[in-house]
């Protein structure tokens, strides 16, 4: 429905304006019909819309631009090898815990016996912490186009065709040349895996095998061993196409030095002109959500690149940066609030009235998100609020000692039936027998008698990262003996996962736990 959301706006538009009070009107089509003052007229058609009055912030929902979905009900993994020196390098670990039967697995396991509760866990994840846009699609039988979350693989804006390649995993240097690259033509983009290691070892490659993609519409994640002339001749590549366009390197800092006890030197990118978005990456080496990444961006930015990004650039990295670097496939969709965006908003309490908006985002944690609209439509946030937008079919659920509502049963989505509880209780029944479980998928699959794309099909997920060739078991068509799957991560970044990045020792994550206490 229609509605009219009062507060303090922060637009992130370009001229990033602050209106105090604003109002923020959001048409029963999904997008913003207005972005003004309380003292402007509104937009026709909105005399009878409810208004709320929110006394909070209200801001663009966050934009994960990296993840993988697939996983995110995974614990933090605590490999025994780091720091590895690239990314081929972890997925080999066979030592206790190794990287098959602790991430491969659990994940394979889950994806194939309860997929859709997977999903949703791991959309509510991203929910709780503001996220309205998540990348990192899992492989799949038939494509899930996001049932709470816009998932930025799948999505099919603006005009119901997909125009976003994503790949993970390397691919080979003709693929790059013969077929990504002329499909980057201005009108799509590709967000890719590259050099994802420590600086001077081999992966750096895979920087010179993307030289046909140096174009307007390639997204780089990670770039951890790229240096300063990189960050230029890929700049200087993209202008001299476009000189309106900027390249985008995603920053993935907590995973970076989890795995690498190093992170992307983007202060550097920065000073070549690129355009620099965040993203939470995965549960076996991330954090909770893009939220929890903001502050590992903030304390990084304070303690190893002197303070380089303003409180401001930060924030701009979870909401017009991202926004803007998926403009190319979607126009102005996301990550600013202006007319005719998309209505995918996140009220946050404002908890340091001492402290400008900007400020308050980066020191906000799960207690302080109000509300959380996608398309228009509310589906998480407190029972005040989620009342007053209009939802309907909510679950409670308590986030952080916290009682909120969640929207996860979509009547009208038929593909997906569970609510919240049973969500809960399909990643339980893996848990407490995978054989079991496994046994049960398979016999689903061997009982349907079409095609596996088809939407009625049984879904499966396949993840889309690498299982770790060298273990044993990896390449097996039954779960080994004995393999645990463990009850999902916490939703929020809570004692245990604290205790987790403790006993790591990384000095540069050390400064997370204080934005909690």
């Amino acid at each position: 429905m229609a509605v009219v959301l009062r507060g303090t706006v922060v637009t992130f538009d370009a001229e990033h304006r602050i209106l105090d009070p604003g109002a923020v009107y959001v048409g029963d089509d999904g997008r913003l019909a207005g972005v003004l003052t309380v003292d402007q007229a509104p937009p026709a058609g909105f005399s009878g819309a409810p208004r709320i009055d929110t006394g909070a912030l209200i801001l663009p929902g966050l934009v994960d631009l990296h993840n993988h979905i697939a996983y995110n009900t995974l614990p933090l993994w605590e490999a025994v090898g780091v720091p590895y020196l690239h990314h081929d390098r972890w997925v080999g670990e066979t030592d206790p815990p190794a990287y098959a039967t602790s991430v491969t697995w659990p994940a394979k396991v889950l994806g194939r016996a309860a997929p859709e509760a997977l999903i949703k866990y791991a959309e509510v994840k991203a929910l709780i912490g503001g996220t309205t846009s998540i990348q990192g699609a899992p492989r799949s039988t038939r494509p899930v186009d996001g049932w709470l979350l816009r998932i930025i693989d799948n999505e099919k804006l603006p005009a119901g065709t997909d125009m976003v390649m994503t790949a993970a995993l390397q691919l080979d240097a003709e693929v790059l040349r013969e077929d990504r690259a002329p499909r980057l033509d201005g009108t799509r983009v590709l967000i890719y895996h590259v050099a994802e290691g420590r600086p001077g070892t081999i992966v750096h490659r895979e920087f010179e095998e993307l030289e046909p993609c140096l174009k307007p519409g390639l997204i780089g994640v990670h770039g951890t061993a790229l240096d300063g002339a990189d960050f230029r001749h890929w700049h200087d590549a993209v202008a001299g196409i476009d000189d309106a366009e900027r390249a985008t390197v995603v920053w993935s800092p907590f995973s970076n030095y989890w795995l690498y006890h190093g992170t992307t030197d983007v202060a550097e990118a920065d000073r070549a002109g690129l355009r620099i978005a965040l993203g939470s990456d995965w549960s076996p080496s991330g954090t909770k959500h893009v939220l929890g990444e903001l502050k590992v961006a903030d304390a990084v930015n304070r303690h190893e690149f002197d303070g380089h990004f303003g409180d401001r650039d930060l924030c701009d990295m979870v909401t017009a940066n991202p926004g803007d670097a998926l403009a190319t496939a979607w126009g102005p969709q996301v990550g600013r609030l202006q007319d005719g965006s998309a209505a995918d908003l996140l009220v946050l309490e404002r908890h340091d009235p001492a402290a400008d908006p900007y400020r308050n985002l980066i020191g906000a944690t799960e207690r302080h998100i109000g509300l959380v609209l996608v398309r228009g439509r509310p589906f998480y946030g407190t029972a005040a609020l989620m009342a007053a937008a209009g939802a309907t079919d909510a679950d409670p659920i308590t986030t952080a000692g916290r009682p909120r509502r969640v929207v996860v049963r979509r009547p009208d989505r038929t593909d997906a039936r569970l609510d919240w509880p049973g969500v809960l209780g399909a990643l339980e029944t893996v848990h407490a027998d995978p054989a079991a479980a496994w046994r049960d998928s398979q016999a689903a699959l061997t009982a349907w008698s079409g095609t596996l794309d088809d939407r009625e099909a049984p879904l499966v997920l396949l993840g889309d990262m690498p299982e770790g060739s060298s273990d044993a078991f990896a390449g097996a068509d039954a779960p080994p003996p004995g393999l645990v799957v463990p009850r999902p991560d916490a939703l929020t970044h809570d004692a245990a996962y604290f205790a987790a990045v403790a006993r790591s020792g990384v000095p540069q994550l050390q400064h997370l736990a204080a934005y909690y206490a």
